[in-house]
Order: C-alpha cells, then structure tokens, then sequence
C-alpha cells in the first residue's frame, strides 16, 4: 500500500493566477501527476510580484511546485484536439477561465464526460458559474472589496483597508482541492466522475461567516474596529514599553484575567461584568488597559499573560515570525533544489499525513516539458512536435526561460 494517496492521479491543470493552480498544486504535493497548460505567453502568475535571481517570482513558486509545463495555444484547432486528448486521459481537469470559455473550445464538462465519463471537473470562477456577474473580471483585490472583508477591515470607524494577502483566491484554491477530493471519493463509491464549482466570492463570503452570522442574528452592520476584537473584548493589540501585543480573553477567563492584574474591580462592574457588556464599552475598558499595557514589555507581557493561560502572541513580522522556534519546528519552511540551480524558498504543505513523503519539486518553466509530453503521453513524432511548434500550436521554451 502506497503511503502517497494520490499517485497515479493524472491532473490536466489549466489555472492562471493564484486559486486554480494552488488547488491543482495541492493535488500534486499528494502525489498527483499535474500538467500544467499555459499559453505561450505563459501563466501570468509568472510576472505577478518581483522575479527572484532564479527568474521565477514569488507567486508563481507559491503555487506551482510538483508539476510539469505544457505551452499550448488554444487558439489553434490543434492545441485544442491535443488538449482535448490529455484531458480525456484525465482523472481531474481543473479550470479558471471565466465561465463558457471551455464550453466554446469544446472542452467543457459535459463534452469531456460523454468519452470520459470517471471525470471529475473542477471549475474556479470569479463570481460563479451562472449569475449577473459573471463576464466580470474578478481579482483578489475587487473579491475583497464586492465580497465584503474590507468593509469590516479598517481602523476604527476609519476607512475600509484591503488585506496584505491575496485572501480570495488562497481560499478558493483550498475550497476547490477539498471539492476535487469529495468527487473523487464519491467516483470510488460510483465509479462515476462529478463536477465541482468554486467561485472567489463564495470562499470569500464563507469565510466571513462568523461575522456575517453576528449581523443576521443582531441586524447591525459590524463597525470597523481596527486591532480590537469583532466579537469579544477585552481583546486586540496593544501597545507594550518596547513594542505591542495581542490577546484575548475568553468569556470564562475573565475573572482569571482581572485578578491577575489586580483589576478585581471590574469584575462586577456592570460595564464589564458579561461578555456583551464588555464589547459595548469597549473604549471605557481601553482607558483602563492601555496605561497598564504600556508599563511594561512585550516579552513581560507575555510572560504574564502566558502564566494566566490566556491567549496572547507578539506581532511577528515576516523576519520573526520564519525563525520562531516553533515554525522552525513545524519545518513549514522547504528549499526546492534542481541541479545547477539556485535554491527556491516554498512553504510546505499545511496538511501532512502520517509517513507520507513530501514530495518538492520545482514549478516548471514555461514550455519546459512540451516537447516531452508530446511524444512521450501522446506519441508525437519529432517531426510532427516540431511542426507544432513552427505553427505556434504548442511552444518549447528555452530552459533558460520562465
């Protein structure tokens, strides 16, 4: 029994950008086998951010490891009969086009299940499959604004502020692996492949859940409350002697709190003595930390609020946070190494399995295994490739080129 559960997957990944093609990267870091379809222009992932000495940007490392590179220009009737071809050999075919692209090159969930009916189909868009919106563009920055997370983001009654992380698209990347997961479980019990749809704004507005649950249950739009907690106080960032800190306490540790910081008055306070009318006087409970917060440092702090088994935490920066003893512990740092190549820096995958090997190999350059997967999956002669590829129906990059 293979400690890999998902070698001798094929995956066909024809994601641009970030959602797709982290789902697809997903399936490979379990041992799927993904080839990646790019037009010859390449993915525009591969210019998204500053491109590293190793000629490949931080994005596109992201979310491209462990899977082999296709050029193929679906403009040509040909590109599209050998995409058609791979993805009947498929067991996933994944897809971020904005809907109906597919469908008009014939590669189309109902087209490609009437030859192949084990597929499973997975579609990423914007605003969903069918709707007002979708001939939208969608991107991480218009998600996060149309689907709500930067109005409860802000400073205090300040303006709405965008995430500093592409939040939509990570999301939907995860949605759309665990929805390729679930079809193909329902194919092991049936024998028959499904389709899964996800979209950016629905992973978005998901993901808001508990707030947006609080507005339907209370009827009031949440505020925007900066470092403070939507949902509980006393809780937020604080300011410390030397830097800053963040907690908070629980409804049942309260009293624990108080008392430990000889604030047993407040305890009855019937400003402060339930959950709710703590959160309504939020600012008159601040008048009483914040002085206190700034007596001391973060690391006393910490100390203190540790020993009390509160939740707490300094503010890391990227620099502290990657050498911190326990993400250093957790090993969510990786180097990719390739012969002759600089080292490429990638974050594991968060979701391990007991004695599953990690599986690390670089993303691939543009067109790097075009040539490769023509005549070796599909049996095209030298001739035949290199007639593709003066067409411009398929591209073989340069190895120096990404």
């Amino acid at each position: 029994m293979t400690n890999v559960p998902l070698q001798g997957l094929r995956v066909l990944d024809f994601g641009q950008g970030v959602a797709g093609p982290y789902c697809a990267q997903l399936l490979g870091d379990h041992g799927a086998d993904v080839i990646k379809i790019e037009p010859p222009r390449g993915d525009w992932c591969r210019t998204l951010g500053a491109q590293a000495a190793s000629g490949f940007t931080g994005a596109f490392i992201s979310v491209n490891r462990n899977k082999r590179a296709l050029c193929l220009d679906l403009k040509h009737a040909e590109a599209v009969r050998i995409a058609r071809i791979l993805a009947l050999k498929a067991d996933v075919v994944l897809e971020s086009f904005r809907p109906g692209v597919m469908e008009r090159l014939g590669l189309g969930y109902e087209a490609l299940r009437k030859e192949n009916p084990k597929l499973v189909y997975c579609d990423v868009t914007g605003f969903g499959a069918s709707g007002p919106n979708i001939d939208l563009p969608a991107t991480d920055s218009t998600m996060q604004a149309y689907g709500g997370l930067m109005s409860i983001n802000g400073e205090l009654d300040g303006e709405p502020l965008r995430v500093g992380n592409v939040v939509s698209d990570m999301l939907a990347g995860m949605n759309a692996f665990s929805g390729v997961l679930l079809a193909l479980l329902s194919r092991g019990a049936s024998g028959v492949g499904r389709r899964t749809s996800v979209s950016l704004l629905d992973s978005i507005v998901a993901f808001q859940a508990p707030t947006i649950s609080e507005y339907l249950v209370t009827g009031k739009a949440p505020r925007r409350v900066g470092n403070q907690h939507p949902l509980s106080a006393a809780a937020g960032v604080y300011r410390t002697s030397n830097g800053a800190i963040s907690f908070t306490v629980m409804e049942r540790k309260w009293t624990r709190f108080c008392s430990g910081l000889a604030l047993d008055r407040l305890i009855d306070d019937p400003r402060f003595s339930t959950s709710g009318a703590r959160q309504n006087n939020r600012d008159a409970l601040r008048e009483v930390l914040v002085p206190m917060f700034l007596a001391k440092s973060t690391e006393e702090w910490l100390a203190i609020l540790r020993g009390m088994d509160l939740n707490c935490a300094p503010i890391n920066a990227y620099p502290a946070l990657l050498k911190d003893p326990q993400v250093v512990h957790n090993g969510l740092l990786q180097s990719i190494s390739h012969a002759g190549e600089p080292n490429l820096p990638t974050l594991r995958n968060p979701v391990r399995l007991e004695d599953e090997p990690a599986r690390l190999a670089r993303p691939p350059r543009k067109g790097e295994h075009s040539n490769d997967i023509l005549a070796r999956e599909l049996g095209f002669s030298a001739g035949e490739i290199e007639a593709l590829n003066a067409s411009g129906a398929a591209y073989q990059a340069d190895g120096a080129t990404s």
